[in-house]
């Protein structure tokens, strides 16, 4: 791009250029100026009002209050995510955002939702100053997505901000409100008309003395019309004034029929072809104009008609870009389809070669696609198709929509590869990947320069929709084949070959995980990270370091997976990225560490942002991982009906996912077996894992460690050593279940009145547990740990603050967890449960026994099992308690 030029995506935050012959109407100014002194100032009326003008010549001039952030929509801001970036990038490029305020941060993501829209206002709150927020042409939005945050914001608006919204027709927002209140100021049609005076004023500027009577007529023609008025003044010949009066008509149709008889018409020849050859784009540059129409002084004309105030405006500071009245431009171009239909698309070949040379690849490809060479629209679709993964997305989408839909009548590979990535914007993908599929039957007759960046993009929209549907091994091989593709080719022949290996390699990583090959996994996230990062991919590196994170807490390391979490969340909430995908890895990875650290109430928080911020079109996998991390969360509660009914739902969602990985698959398994043991059945949680894994990866260690807790509830000695045995060699992989393994020996030791053996695994298990804040696994065993831990604080054990702290949580008397739930207990038998439910009653131990036809002394055994498990002793504190935990 030339040097000092600025981009297209700066100008909608800039208001238009003021031309020096506007008529200043002071009245309107006044009024905007007490209007900040409310919260919301609406500036409604039709087109050619003179809103903008009005409004940017008050904006400009030093009467606000504040600071002004000007933002010109367009459709494009429908999608959330251009919307709420444009607004924040006003606001912070006006110079009202101290360096320290996170508005600065917050870049949104399409998913902008309600907690994002939230951490908006509470960023505008903030503000140290006043500062006025400019939406014009907000009739462009209809968005429901787009609309009801910013009726949030709206309704819930920070005492800095000062809205003055421009549009077309009353916008859908609860306006009443301000209404109701006296904060809404209203400036419509019949306050932007001109009187009488003030159109005088303006034929005066343009060297027209119209007597009273020739202004009223004017004036009575077109109410008052700001573009009417000022069509007028352009098309009038001062030798001729009545003449042209008795033919002008204020009627819209008329007036766009005199716009292109009258003024265009009139023009200078060499000036009515550059208006015509120039309204293909836009916005234009005088380099760019001087492409479009072969001269050397665009930039002079283009200063000329923006001076004589012709619907020509300069955009920016600069005054670099221009763009014409939308009414001239549609006219215009529409007159060049009929006078010169041969010249269009050649026109816009030309603006496609331009923004291809000159830093915008993306409207290239739009005016690739307007000329009809959908071949070289193809091909740099192939080249930019990565930002469909970037946040410039939205921008794209709706760049190559108008290749995607050719697609339905003549499906060629660049048509059906634009209709892929719209799909895959919108998270449609079934049709997405019949679209890929399609495509792949093109590759054979596809050029050399196409062909190989053809295939990779084929692969990824595949590897998505594997992914979508929970078929890691899908996801792991069509990666690799990008990956083997990409090393087979030369970069000339793949020019976006990083980005692509960067997104392939990322995918590597997360499909590794589940399928429990950890070191793999990180060795492949760790080098993609920050490349994806370097490459301005910043959602797949969000995806990556998520995943790392998530493989720290899988392992145990849950000091550094928060740390690395946390600041992943972080960027997820500063840029309102909470409803993108690849934000996932991180909800699960902090659900994890808080169940590490029994605080449950703080999982289930993660683990609903999780679920609520994906469908099922996303990230399956993690999702069924977080639906693992729900019933983690009920099962800490000691809610059993709780656990048991999210195992089903998690049950579900396997059914539905054939092609889950094994990983996932057992982890749930074992999560259920949790689920039955809180129930009070042991039994069942065996027959649910089955046989267990070899070996001490992470599926196997977790059957090992929960079969051998259910086998120690039942009784049953004997097979515990064998399956502890691969977790208790030092180093073991997964550490928390290690952990767990250790308090296990501890307490079989102690049943076999091994005391030196008990203490020594109980230390074993504290060292593991203490660097990581493990605390889950001491609770999960319960009360039958507590004397042995005190014995182990008597003996003067290492980590004495830690211990206190773990036995405090599962002391009798402590009656809840550190952050108020329920503490696990040691799990009472079926049986147990049946005794529990009589002690509300007046029945005696007789009488239960009676009733459950037997003898007392069984009765009076079960009592003391449930004293004992319960940690308290007598028949109301087990009530309360059992009460307290949820048993009844």
């Amino acid at each position: 791009m030339p040097e000092g030029l600025q981009s297209l995506t700066v100008l909608k935050s800039q208001p238009p250029v003021v031309p020096a012959g506007l008529v200043r109407r002071r009245r309107l100014e006044d009024r905007l100026t007490e209007g900040t002194s409310k919260q919301f100032t609406l500036v409604c009326a039709g087109p050619g009002a003179g809103k903008t003008l009005t409004v940017a010549a008050w904006s400009t001039d030093g009467t606000p209050p504040g600071p002004v952030a000007w933002v010109s929509l367009d459709a494009t801001d429908n999608d959330p995510q251009t919307f709420w970036s444009d607004l924040l990038g006003a606001v912070v490029g006006s110079g009202a955002v101290p360096p320290e305020n996170g508005l600065r941060d917050i870049i949104p993501g399409p998913g902008f939702a309600d907690q994002q829209a939230r951490e908006v206002r509470v960023r505008l709150a903030e503000l140290p100053g006043p500062v006025i927020v400019v939406l014009d042409d907000f009739h462009e939005i209809t968005s429901d997505a787009v609309l009801e945050p910013f009726g949030q914001l709206v309704d819930h608006l920070p005492a800095p901000v000062r809205l003055v919204v421009l549009s077309r027709s009353d916008p859908p927002l609860r306006l009443h409100r301000l209404r109701v209140g006296g904060q809404l100021t209203e400036i419509r049609t019949g306050d932007l008309a001109f009187d009488e005076r003030e159109a005088a004023a303006l034929f005066d500027l343009h060297g027209m003395q119209l007597t009273s009577d020739q202004v009223n007529v004017l004036w009575m023609r077109t109410q008052g019309w700001s573009a009417g008025l000022q069509l007028a003044a352009m098309s009038l010949d001062p030798a001729d004034i009545d003449d042209g009066i008795a033919r002008f008509s204020g009627n819209d149709r008329s007036v766009a029929d005199y716009l292109i008889g009258e003024v265009v018409d009139r023009l200078a020849p060499g000036d009515r072809d550059f208006l015509l050859r120039t309204s293909i784009t836009e916005r234009l540059t005088g380099d760019l104009a001087d492409r479009l129409t072969g001269r050397t002084d665009s930039q002079l004309v283009l200063e000329k008609l923006a001076g004589a105030n012709a619907f020509v405006m300069g955009l920016g500071v600069q005054q670099d870009w221009y763009s014409y009245h939308p009414l001239l431009r549609e006219l215009l171009a529409h007159r060049l389809g009929l006078e010169h239909p041969r010249l269009v698309p050649e026109l816009h070949r030309r603006a496609a070669d331009w923004m291809a040379d000159n830093g915008e690849p993306i409207e290239a490809v739009r005016q690739s696609t307007l000329a009809g060479d959908l071949d070289t629209a193809g091909r740099r679709l192939l080249a930019v198709i990565p930002l469909i993964l970037s946040v410039e997305r939205p921008v794209l989408a709706a760049a190559i929509e108008p290749l995607a839909l050719t697609s339905a009548q003549r499906p060629t590979l660049s048509s059906l590869l634009a209709s892929a990535a719209v799909h895959y914007y919108r998270l449609d993908m079934g049709p997405m990947l019949q679209d890929a599929r399609e495509a792949r039957e093109f590759l054979d007759e596809a050029p050399e320069d196409v062909r190989t960046s053809a295939e990779a993009v084929i692969l990824l929209f595949e590897m998505a929709a594997a992914r979508s549907q929970g078929d890691q091994a899908g996801v792991l091989r069509l990666s690799n084949d990008v990956l083997d593709l990409l090393d087979r080719s030369s970069r000339r022949s793949v020019p976006s070959g990083r980005h692509f290996r960067a997104v392939a390699a990322v995918n590597v990583g997360g499909a590794q995980i589940w399928a429990d090959n950890f070191a793999e996994a990180e060795q492949q996230l760790a080098a993609s990270a920050p490349e994806a990062l370097e490459l301005g991919l910043a959602l797949v590196n969000l995806n990556a370091i998520g995943h790392l994170a998530l493989l720290d807490a899988l392992q145990g390391r849950f000091r550094r997976a928060a740390h690395r979490a946390a600041d992943s969340l972080r960027i997820v909430e500063r840029r309102g990225w909470d409803s993108e995908p690849q934000a996932l890895g991180t909800f699960l990875t902090l659900a994890l560490v808080e169940l590490s650290r029994c605080h449950p109430a703080a999982a289930a928080g993660y683990v609903s942002r999780g679920l609520a911020s994906s469908t099922a079109q996303t990230d399956r996998p993690t999702r069924l991982a977080l639906a693992i991390a729900a019933v983690g969360v009920a099962v800490m509660k000691g809610d059993a009906n709780a656990a048991l009914t999210a195992d089903a739902r998690l049950r579900s969602g396997l059914a539905r996912t054939p092609d889950a990985a094994e990983m996932l698959v057992r982890w749930g398994a074992v999560v259920g077996a949790d689920a039955l043991i809180l129930a009070g059945k042991p039994a069942e949680a065996l027959h649910r894992i089955g046989e267990p894994g070899v070996g001490d990866g992470f599926a196997a260690s977790w059957e090992r460690v929960t079969s051998a807790r259910a086998h120690l509830l039942l009784g049953q000695y004997a097979p515990i050593d064998a399956l502890l045995e691969p977790l208790l060699v030092p180093g073991a992989a997964q550490r928390e279940p290690a952990v767990q393994a250790r308090l296990i020996q501890a307490l079989v030791a102690d049943h076999q009145h091994r005391d030196t053996a008990a203490m020594a695994a109980v230390g074993a298990a504290v060292e593991l547990a203490q660097p990581e804040g493990i605390r889950r696994p001491f609770l999960a065993l319960g009360g039958r740990l507590a004397p042995l831990l005190r014995r182990y604080r008597n003996l003067d054990g290492r980590h004495q603050e830690f211990v206190a702290g773990v036995v405090e949580d599962i002391s009798p008397s402590s009656g809840a967890a550190s952050d108020g739930s329920a503490v696990l207990v040691e799990h009472l038998t079926e049986r147990e449960l049946i005794v529990l439910h009589y002690l509300p009653t007046m029945l005696k131990a007789g009488e239960i026994a009676s009733d459950l036809f037997v003898s007392v002394n069984t009765v009076k055994a079960h009592l003391r099992s449930i004293y004992r498990k319960l940690g308290v002793s007598n028949r109301r504190e087990a009530v309360e308690r059992a009460r307290t935990i949820g048993l009844m």
